[in-house]
This record gives structure tokens, sequence and C-alpha cells, in this order.
């Protein structure tokens, strides 16, 4: 694994909105059924509230399948929501799952810790809050979504190993945050570039619709497209560091059983 300058994270995010430009109709039809089918899950007694959780690394096999797809000239088709779910990638990717909800335990753990009274102050209809709590809030929030966000960069990698390379959890942890770590100014580019074509997004719909309905129901347009975005930029990293997959040029899908 060969180290990345800083520039190569925008070659990531560049290279990945070409890759969506070719079938956005395609791969947003897939990251829809991923969201049905996590809707679907929370229906499930009790593992209801966690299953769309544990269920993210396998939802984000289907998006990086498709983007796979997509890079040798398929389709992207629905079906692929079923790629993650296969044997012998579904256990580990299930124990990834559970790793992920860890993850956001202990940020929301956090988040309560530094401002719990604001948070439910806020929760109130109309929001009970001055501006020294929303301050604090707002510090808290920072310091929460940045440890999720550091967390789930060292182990961005994990799952497509876990699904591409046959690896075991332990060992694609392992070359995740190696690579990870030693790409950590690329990584770093990436996600900051499509933080900032997010939030830019959110500004432009904001000063031509205002607060109107239509300015949410765009805003929010926006952020499933970053999520679908930020999958077509890992699948042209991980394409960089490790190299084609070889699970997508097969044509012969494993059986779910």
């Amino acid at each position: 694994m060969n180290k990345f300058p800083a520039r190569a994270g925008w070659q990531w995010v560049k290279q990945g909105m070409q890759l969506f430009r070719r079938q956005p109709g395609g791969l947003m039809a897939l990251f829809f059924c991923c969201m049905f089918v996590s809707l679907v899950s929370m229906i499930v007694p009790l593992l209801g509230q966690i299953a769309p959780f544990i269920l993210t690394p396998l939802f984000s096999i289907a998006l990086l399948e498709g983007c796979a797809q997509v890079d040798q000239g398929k389709r992207a088709l629905p079906n692929l929501l079923l790629s993650g779910f296969r044997k012998p990638s579904r256990n580990p990717l299930l124990a990834m799952g559970v790793l992920n909800l860890l993850l956001l335990v202990i940020a929301l753990g956090v988040l309560y810790a530094m401002a719990g009274d604001a948070v439910m102050l806020m929760s109130r209809r109309p929001p009970q809050i001055d501006q020294s709590q929303l301050e604090g809030l707002l510090g808290a929030a920072f310091t929460s979504s940045t440890i999720y966000t550091v967390g789930w960069l060292l182990t961005c990698l994990a799952a497509p190993l876990i699904y591409w390379q046959k690896m075991n959890l332990n060992k694609a942890l392992f070359f995740s945050v190696v690579a990870v770590f030693r790409g950590w100014k690329a990584f770093l580019t990436a996600a900051v570039t499509l933080h900032l074509l997010y939030f830019v997004g959110c500004r432009i719909v904001m000063l031509i619709l205002g607060t109107s309905q239509l300015a949410v129901a765009g805003i929010f347009t926006l952020f499933l497209i970053t999520i679908v975005l930020t999958h077509c930029t890992l699948y042209i990293a991980y394409r960089q560091i490790f190299g084609a997959p070889e699970a997508a040029k097969s044509e012969s899908p494993q059986p779910l059983l």
C-alpha cells in the first residue's frame, strides 16, 4: 500500500463524481432500495430500532458493488441489494455492523455527557434553549460527529475488504486502518471536499428557495446524493489502493443460505 498525497483525495472525489454521472438513476435506485429495506427492518420486534445500523455495512456493499458494475460498463441493478447478504461475507459484515452501532453509541454518549440538558431542551416543542446552551450543544455535536467520522474513516475500507478480498473481520479492520493512516491526507481531503460540496449545495438551495418546504426537500435530496457520491469516492479509493475488485467480475452470484 502506497502513501497518497492530499491531492489524491480530490482526484478520488472527481472520479467518483464522473462514475456517478455515468449511471445516476441506477445508483440512486439501488440506494432507495437499501433505504426501503432499512425502513422495513425497523418493524422487526426488539431489533427494529438497531437493525438499520447493523445492516449498514451490507447496504454499503450493495452500493460499492453497484459502483464496480458501473465502472465495468454494466448496469447497476436493484438485485445488487442482496450482494452483502450472501455467504461467506454476511456474518463478518453483520459483525462490522455491530461495531458501527457501538461507535454510534459512543458518539451519542459523548454528546449527552457534554450537553445532555441542552439536547433535552432542544427536543421540546418549541425548543427552550438559550444562546449559551446552544453554543455548548454545537460544541458537543461537533465533538460527537468528529468521533463518529474518524471512526468511520478508519474502518471505511473494512467492508469492501471483507466482501472482495474474502478477509475476516480482524484482518479487514487492520488493513483498513493501515491504509487510511498511510493515506490520511488524501482521505481527509476527500472527506472535507464532500462536506464542502454538500454545504455549498445547501446554501445555493436556500438562496434560491429560502426556508420553504421545497428547500427542505432539496436539501434532503442533496444529502441522499452525497451519500451515494461518498460510496462512489470510496470505491475509487479502494480501487487505487487495493486494485479492481475481483468479485465484481464474477457473473455467478453466491447463494444467500
